[in-house]
């Protein structure tokens, strides 16, 4: 969706952001959510999602963790499922956009708002940040979706369903 700043344009928390994002994919974290939740569970979860065909919900939430070299962590995946169907990509700024619209669709929870008050440091995204508040306002409401339930979903279908075009829409006559 949004550019990738280049490093030397990076500021203090987008660099840490980045450092931390690198370091979950080999985190030692995951393999204790997965001990806690079941490995297996999460081993049959991936492969079904790349099972699907491609266009669907789960096909792309597999697409983007693989091309992030990320795995499925379980009790993220309802948050992974919004990455695709907002079409934020997995990088520091588009996570901070993403709350932002989240925020807007209701989200209203101490894990959105602490997240959202890492945007103080990032000055830039701040017109962008109002915007995709504004365009989660405008949306059906997606906070409580799991990938469970629209995995075989087509996207598209699912982002007219929601309003998300018209949301967007709108933004160019606000």
């Amino acid at each position: 969706m949004n550019a990738i700043l280049q490093p030397a344009r990076l500021n203090l928390y987008q660099r840490f952001a980045r450092k931390t994002i690198e370091h979950a994919k080999t985190s030692f974290l995951i393999p204790i959510f997965w001990r806690v939740y079941g490995a297996q569970n999460i081993q049959n979860q991936s492969e079904y999602l790349q099972s699907l065909p491609s266009g669907t919900l789960g096909r792309g939430v597999a697409d983007i963790l693989h091309q992030h070299k990320l795995q499925l962590i379980p009790h993220y995946e309802n948050h992974d499922l919004k990455h695709v169907l907002l079409d934020y990509n997995m990088t520091p700024e588009d996570e901070l956009l993403l709350r932002a619209f989240m925020l807007g669709n209701g989200d209203y929870s101490i894990t959105c708002i602490g997240f959202l008050a890492f945007a103080l440091l990032t000055p830039e995204l701040w017109p962008q940040l109002r915007t995709h508040f504004r365009r989660g306002r405008r949306t059906s409401c997606v906070l409580h979706w799991s990938l469970t339930k629209y995995a075989s979903q087509n996207v598209e279908a699912l982002r007219q369903e929601i309003g998300f075009y018209q949301a967007i829409k709108a933004e160019q006559y606000a």
